[in-house]
């Protein structure tokens, strides 16, 4: 008992001050006079004014990590939205692939690019077919596009192909409309040339270019490109004939080979007799 009077006299001004707080609050809230109630709204506001912005910067932090996760959710997004439309642009390159090689009337095999050499003017893919799977050297290559180039070196799993943009690549070509012949080459640049066709000749710009039935290497019509300009060439008898290729030489990634193979017995004669313009095509 004594405890408790030391403790209340002690603290006698806090349980004072605790017990006339109390009394008012009581006090306001069931007194219905004017000032009371003035009083009493004043305080409503009050509180409900604090708790707003404590609620708003509650809010700001809640919304800085809402729009964190929004980021991260819209960089999966973009993500998987980049791998579909790069699975979207494959299987449609293949349903295209395959549907040319049903329509083929050679037999193709199909090969992927695994290595490229573009140093200037020696243009050259490897592929990943070789003599097991039948592929032998001066083998056309082409793809749904038209012609690509010819198979120059093999080994049992792998071979390397020589693209139309090789400074030694030559094929008989011929103009398809007019049938007039010419020799296809490169020079520089983008373009292929047709050569040796006569500044007489019948070709005109847009005229498409085609493997001639005269080549020892490549099947006859295969697509080459569209003739885009035409100007005199040296010597001043012939044309300058540039050919815009179909290929697509920068994005290529799959290709055919062709298991075309020229007749031996009118190769060595023509070998024996001709000036072989056409060593390389």
């Amino acid at each position: 008992m004594q405890t408790l009077i030391a403790f209340i006299r002690v603290f006698r001004e806090y349980i004072t001050l605790t017990v006339l707080a109390g009394l008012s609050v009581i006090l306001v809230a069931n007194s219905d006079s004017v000032p009371v109630q003035v009083l009493r709204s004043f305080s409503l506001v009050s509180l409900a004014s604090l708790q707003t912005s404590s609620n708003w910067v509650s809010n700001i932090f809640a919304s800085n990590q809402d729009a964190e996760t929004l980021r991260d959710v819209n960089v999966s997004l973009m993500e998987e939205v980049m791998q579909l439309r790069r699975l979207r642009q494959e299987n449609m390159e293949l349903r295209r692939k395959i549907g040319f090689r049903d329509r083929s009337s050679w037999p193709l095999v199909p090969a992927e690019i695994v290595g490229k050499n573009l140093a200037l003017g020696q243009n050259m893919i490897t592929l990943d077919v070789g003599e097991e799977d039948s592929v032998a050297v001066n083998m056309p290559v082409i793809n749904e596009e038209g012609l690509v180039g010819k198979i120059v070196a093999t080994s049992g799993s792998f071979s390397i192909a020589m693209l139309a943009l090789h400074r030694d690549f030559r094929a008989t070509a011929k103009i398809k409309r007019s049938r007039i012949d010419g020799i296809i080459a490169w020079k520089e640049g983008e373009d292929l040339v047709l050569q040796n066709v006569w500044k007489t000749a019948d070709a005109i710009p847009g005229d498409t270019v085609v493997t001639s039935e005269y080549s020892n290497i490549f099947p006859p019509e295969v697509m080459i490109g569209v003739i885009r300009t035409i100007g005199p060439g040296e010597g001043g008898l012939f044309s300058r004939i540039d050919v815009e290729p179909r290929v697509n030489f920068a994005s290529l990634e799959r290709v055919f080979v062709v298991r075309y193979r020229r007749e031996p017995v009118r190769a060595a004669l023509e070998e024996r007799v001709y000036d072989q313009t056409e060593t390389a095509p």
